[in-house]
């Protein structure tokens, strides 16, 4: 087995299980009851002979979201589960501690993220990355995997995590399940088009009317009930 691969199967894995995550690989998957999913995954960087060099990210995609990138293969359903580095709303990186970085005192801040596995760290490398998961990492993406606290992060960032999207359609994005109509129609008005044949705003509005299609058969289905 691979340093990288038995370094996951012993430190990361139990830290993952037992906060609910399913695991595939080196990906670790929480899927919420409103299919929104939190993805954490491991990037190796080939920079370094001596040591398995690695960044650990995770990515929160709600599903809106994930419908929404994917629309025009969202009918057919070959549509593949998000990823930890591709796609999302908001992401985040697992910090190393000085012991177990390649360059902790880099002064980039994406080189100071980057994992350094080697024969005589992988103990220390090992405990600090499931201490940094179970501390840290975990609680932040079990947290934004609500959407309410996830709107608010976007809105009013408190942690080291990075915003993907612009904040108006964040916004629409996470209330269009639920929010009254005129609101998300007052938010359509502040999109910007991303660029030509963006069709943001017309999706928004189809997936409006299914809803509110759906929500009115469920009402008219219970007053049936009730008649009767």
């Amino acid at each position: 087995m691979k340093p990288l691969d038995l370094l996951v199967k012993q430190y990361v894995a139990p830290v993952m299980r037992d906060a609910g995550f399913k695991r595939s690989g080196r990906t670790f998957r929480l899927v919420a009851d409103n299919g929104d999913q939190a993805v954490l995954g491991f990037a190796r960087q080939h920079i370094d002979p001596d040591a398995d060099v690695f960044d650990v990210g995770y990515r929160i995609v709600p599903a809106p979201y994930w419908e929404w990138i994917n629309r025009q293969h969202w009918e057919s359903g070959e549509v593949r589960p998000p990823l930890a580095f591709s796609g999302g709303v908001m992401s985040g990186d697992v910090i190393p501690p000085p012991q177990a970085a390649r360059e902790p005192g880099h002064e980039v801040p994406f080189f100071r993220s980057r994992w350094a596995l080697r024969e005589d760290n992988s103990r220390v490398c090992g405990e600090a990355l499931a201490t940094a998961l179970r501390d840290d990492a975990v609680p932040q993406m079990a947290h934004l995997l609500d959407r309410t606290r996830l709107l608010q992060e976007c809105r009013n960032p408190s942690l080291l995590a990075v915003r993907l999207v612009p904040l108006t359609r964040v916004e629409i994005l996470l209330r269009v399940d639920d929010a009254p109509r005129e609101e998300i129609e007052a938010l359509l008005a502040d999109v910007q088009p991303a660029g030509p044949g963006d069709n943001f705003t017309a999706w928004t509005r189809q997936r409006l009317a299914k809803r509110d299609g759906t929500d009115r058969g469920t009402e008219e289905g219970l007053r049936g009930r009730g008649q009767q």
